[in-house]
């Protein structure tokens, strides 16, 4: 099973949501993979999924094969749509 997802945030794929896909994916029995430009990365790895690159409107897949396989595609999914409010320091 597999779904596309465009990244809506502005500062794309970097480490704070890398950390909760790689946090959702653990919690599949299975294997869970990024697709981004052809290229599929390990969606359980921390250093995998930064090196995907994702940038905003960047469309990035997400396949899954097993039982639960639709629950972790959509809770993934959720992290690549969702838009994170920064703080600016010092104001």
């Amino acid at each position: 099973m597999k779904n596309s997802f465009t990244i809506q945030n502005p500062f794309g794929i970097h480490a704070r949501p890398a950390r909760k896909i790689v946090e959702a994916a653990k919690t599949f029995a299975g294997a869970v993979t990024l697709e981004k430009d052809g290229k599929s990365f390990n969606a359980k790895s921390l250093v995998h999924v930064i090196s995907v690159g994702a940038r905003q409107g960047d469309s990035i897949t997400v396949t899954a094969e097993g039982e639960h396989a639709e629950d972790v595609i959509s809770a993934i999914g959720a992290i690549l749509i969702s838009v994170e409010q920064h703080s600016e320091k010092g104001q």
